[in-house]
């Protein structure tokens, strides 16, 4: 009884030209072995079932076959059938899963010295490299760095991120891509040919979808789907196999959600639920066929892409549906699904995610058209305000103009009425400052031509009170004289403090016209002048502590005599 063999074995490529899809690969190893440019290390990266180790086994042959290396490899001779069958002794095959020690590493580098048996190289197939252990990496490396002449290492992974660097720079590396679904469907028609089976084009298309870019996936669903079958095999037959769902229902649930039917979203829900779907793999689905109906409705009807994802009973109709709705909505649906794409896995009860889905997209799309329908009205109203108001503003317009000219009048008025109010409003000042803070008020008196320049208060001090002005000058005492300031006249006067030589009474000063008192402390000590000037301040410390309601002149006098002693002259 002769044993049988899987389509995918059977079917595997026995020559550079017979493999799908890589073709960037394979010419770049045919011109090494014709140029004599074979390196002592390669690394095959790739998805799973894309023709990484049937590469490796081509490659093998290529440069031990009899007639070699040569480009392409008989496949008759005694070297290329051991090869095949797994018996040369110069081919040697190590899974990385199972040997990823330190010691199997060890014992392949012993071996490693003798020369080929019969064959022109030592070939060391490792599939899995990844999973070996960094200290099998490590032992690996110095042979890496300087490999015998006869030995070529071939690894294959599917994470080469997690092969280290030091072994990914002393390699060749080769990126397998996946397999499109076009040379796919191709090669499982040339199978089917061969074997003479009778399955469709569209039964075809769906194990290419379903395989997601590897050919041998594809070739193991096709040889499950003809044993499912013994005539014809149907797409119908197909799904059923695969458990796949028709991409009718995928449409009938969006047109639910599009037309605001809760009721038969959530009747569709729970039949699915009934038939045991996988709802998982229901919601990646349905993410695909939106983003599907979503590229129909940017690239029209024409565009390939589309024309190969739906069926042709299906094609019309999801045109239709793609024709009708725009474009924001399907990427809504596709946002929401991915949000319960990351929480179904992990749900006690999936199907209430996918019906709070049904719920809260037909409620969304129905009150966006309701506040659609609300900021027509809006617009429309507000057409009829904003032509009010645009009559208001122009009749208005030249009565601004007719009183710019007025405002500007009426602020230098303002400038001299504040110039000639100053001088009455000061004795008021004075009073609400020596409530405040005596001190300032007995360096105010000391000012002279006090006026209003440029929005500023001056006052002028001579060059004997050079004191006063710098403790009026103090960030405290100059806020403070400001805020009363503005009480009083309604104005943001700064307080500005000259020094003038020639001292006149011009206009006013601090003491009045009528009436003019100055203290005079001799001193009787040889103090430096900052040491007096400290001292004066602990004497304005003393006097704002005494009390504002009832001090005089003679209160000053006194506290300068405690503090400095000397005597008293009156002028």
């Amino acid at each position: 009884m002769t044993q049988y063999k899987s389509i995918y074995r059977k079917w595997r490529p026995q020559s550079f030209d017979d493999i799908v899809g890589q073709n960037h690969i394979t010419q770049t190893l045919k011109n090494a072995i014709r140029l004599n440019r074979i390196a002592h290390a390669y690394l095959f990266s790739g998805p799973r079932g894309v023709g990484k180790t049937t590469t490796a086994r081509i490659f093998a042959r290529a440069l031990n076959c009899e007639n070699g290396p040569t480009e392409s490899p008989c496949g008759q001779c005694s070297r290329c059938i051991r090869i095949n069958q797994g018996q040369s002794m110069d081919v040697l095959e190590i899974d990385g899963a199972s040997n990823r020690g330190i010691d199997e590493i060890r014992e392949l580098r012993s071996k490693m010295g003798f020369a080929p048996s019969e064959g022109n190289y030592k070939i060391y197939i490792i599939d899995e490299v990844h999973m070996l252990t960094n200290e099998a990496f490590n032992a690996l490396l110095k042979t890496l760095e300087e490999p015998p002449g006869q030995v070529v290492f071939i690894f294959a992974t599917t994470s080469p991120h997690k092969v280290p660097k030091t072994i990914l720079s002393r390699c060749q590396s080769f990126y397998f891509r996946r397999i499109s679904n076009e040379e796919t469907v191709a090669k499982l028609k040339r199978i089917v040919d061969e074997e003479k089976l009778n399955i469709d084009i569209p039964s075809l298309k769906i194990i290419s979808e379903s395989a997601t870019g590897s050919l041998r996936d594809a070739e193991s669903i096709l040889d499950q789907v003809i044993t499912y079958s013994d005539n014809k095999v149907t797409p119908d037959e197909v799904r059923e196999i695969l458990g796949l769902i028709p991409h009718q229902v995928f449409r009938e649930l969006l047109e639910a959600v599009i037309n605001q039917d809760a009721e038969s979203g959530l009747a569709l829900v729970n039949k699915l639920v009934k038939e045991g779907i996988d709802l998982g793999q229901f919601v990646q689905d349905t993410i695909i066929y939106t983003h599907n109906l979503s590229l129909l409705k940017v690239l029209n009807k024409k565009n390939p892409h589309s024309s190969a994802y739906f069926e042709e009973s299906e094609f019309e109709k999801a045109c239709e549906l793609s024709e009708k709705v725009d474009t924001r909505i399907f990427l809504d649906i596709i946002e929401e699904l991915k949000e319960i794409e990351g929480k179904i896995k992990f749900h006690y009860y999936p199907w209430v995610l996918l019906e709070l889905f049904v719920v809260k997209m037909s409620y969304k799309e129905k009150k966006s058209g309701e506040k659609e329908d609300s900021f027509r009205d809006n617009i429309s109203k507000s057409k009829i305000v904003i032509e009010k108001k645009e009559e208001r503003i122009s009749s208005k317009k030249e009565k601004d103009r007719q009183k710019s000219v007025e405002d500007e009048d009426i602020l230098n008025e303002n400038k001299s009425v504040k110039k000639n109010e100053i001088a009455g409003l000061w004795p008021k000042i004075l009073s609400r400052i020596r409530e405040e803070k005596i001190s300032l008020y007995s360096f105010l008196m000391v000012g002279h031509n006090i006026r209003i320049e440029d929005g500023q208060l001056c006052v002028a001090f001579s060059d004997e009170c050079l004191f006063h002005k710098e403790s009026l000058e103090k960030k405290e005492n100059r806020e403070k004289i400001e805020k009363i300031l503005k009480e009083e006249t309604n104005e943001n006067l700064k307080l500005k403090c000259i020094v003038e030589t020639n001292v006149n009474e011009g206009e006013f000063s601090g003491l009045g016209k009528n009436k003019k008192e100055e203290l005079s402390v001799e001193k009787l000590t040889d103090k430096k002048d900052s040491e007096y000037i400290r001292d004066a301040e602990k004497v304005i410390d003393k006097i704002d502590n005494i009390g504002k309601e009832k001090i005089d002149y003679q209160d000053i006098l006194n506290e300068a005599l405690n503090l400095f002693g000397g005597n008293i002259r009156e002028e």
